[in-house]
């Protein structure tokens, strides 16, 4: 059985993995669920020695508006930390993981001085309370709004595979599942749990057809070693 995977996360990103499956031998629908707008907050960054990053969409709406680089920047994982780096900054620390594990190598390293947290709109995790005693300073940098994803409503009975990056993006995409047969895959455990809750059960429905998995790693390549 031929597969055909739906990527549902943003763009520019989205394109990227698109490519990558293509090179892999997959078909694919690349129709994200969510688009991101950014803000344009004016604050002096010159005081900030560290940039928190839970995302490569939080480290893009700073860098595009802001040329300084000599911050030191703490990303939630790899993907993100090779962005900073791409984009010039030279000391980058990656939690290799999802946010708790940020949340954890900042408590242990404890970086001193105030630290910039670019954000979006609806946070998954609330990172001041999670730091509390730590100067973060979280500044709404950008949005991410739902898109009708016409393509993939389109295609959904031929969809075998779904890719969720976020549990933003889980929870757009709840609606378009309705008697679908497909896997679901979740980079964390926080994604596939905010699909349950959009869906309204708990755990996988094999007679529903659908099924949902949290990958071993919260990295794009966990996902595709499932497809």
């Amino acid at each position: 059985m031929s597969k055909l995977i739906w990527i549902t996360r943003t763009e520019p990103q989205a394109s990227v993995t698109a490519q990558a499956l293509r090179a892999r031998g997959f078909d694919v629908v690349n129709d994200p669920l969510l688009e991101v707008e950014y803000c344009s907050p004016d604050i002096d960054v010159a005081r900030f020695p560290h940039i928190v990053a839970t995302s490569i969409n939080g480290l893009k709406a700073f860098t595009r508006q802001y040329a300084t680089r000599h911050q030191t920047v703490w990303t939630v994982g790899d993907a993100t930390a090779r962005e900073a780096r791409e984009a010039g900054f030279v000391t980058v620390h990656s939690a290799g993981g999802d946010v708790e594990d940020l949340i954890r190598l900042l408590k242990s390293e404890a970086p001193q001085g105030p630290l910039l947290y670019p954000q979006p709109e609806t946070p998954a995790r609330d990172l001041s309370m999670a730091l509390s005693g730590f100067d973060l300073h979280p500044v709404l940098f950008y949005r991410t709004v739902e898109r009708d994803a016409r393509d993939a409503r389109a295609q959904r009975a031929a969809i075998t595979h779904i890719l969720l990056y976020s549990p933003r993006g889980a929870q757009a995409c709840a609606p378009y599942l309705a008697g679908m047969s497909a896997r679901v895959l979740c980079i964390s455990e926080a994604t596939a749990q905010r699909l349950r809750e959009h869906l309204n059960f708990t755990g996988n429905l094999p007679s529903a057809g659908l099924n949902i998995e949290v990958v071993a790693s919260p990295d794009e390549e966990a996902l595709f070693a499932r497809l």
